[in-house]
């Protein structure tokens, strides 16, 4: 809403329209966070088509982060430190194999709780080609809740060799 104010000792009128909705000034301070795995690891599968973490750990990018930590409960996974409830929008990528002809499958958790809406599968090539698991969601997080990646092998019960992988938070203001 646009303001008229008139000073009428110096007879000079001020307009006031407000920016976009959202935050302004110093204490309007993005809560964000990423992490990365970028050497190779081996996840341990003992049933096929069962979502589990990674058992790996990420390494937090300490330059970019505000708000928000490496997980505690699970090392790839971002957690919310900022004191306060927000929500996130989260991107996570894997890129893996095992085998040919593989199909493969990803889902951010909550606090250890997979979030269905989040599945994305992918399948390896011949050749032991790589699977690219991308997955993204909007996510509500309350102070020290954790948001991580978790891998299924829809193909088998062996072992998943991990190539490289990454999780990114960037808070959403409404």
């Amino acid at each position: 809403m646009t303001t008229v104010t008139v000073n009428t000792t110096t007879n000079e009128v001020a307009v006031t329209t407000p920016g976009p909705a959202g935050p302004s000034g110093a204490a309007a301070v993005m809560a964000r966070g990423q992490a990365s795995k970028m050497d190779a690891g081996t996840i341990d599968i003992t049933t096929q088509g069962v979502y589990v973490s990674t058992g790996l750990t990420a390494t937090l990018d300490a330059s970019t982060a505000s708000g928000m930590a490496l997980g505690t409960t699970d090392a790839f996974g971002l957690k919310n430190t900022s004191g306060s409830t927000k929500l996130f929008r989260f991107y996570g990528s894997i890129d893996a194999a095992d085998g040919n002809n593989n199909t493969f499958g990803v889902k951010l958790a909550k606090n250890g709780t997979a979030i269905d809406q989040t599945e994305c599968r992918a399948f390896t090539g011949s050749g032991n080609q790589e699977a690219k698991l991308v997955t993204s969601w909007m996510i509500e997080m309350e102070n020290e809740d954790e948001v991580s990646l978790l891998i299924a092998n829809h193909s088998g019960t062996t072992d998943i060799a991990f190539k490289r992988g990454r999780i990114v938070a960037s808070e959403v203001f409404a």
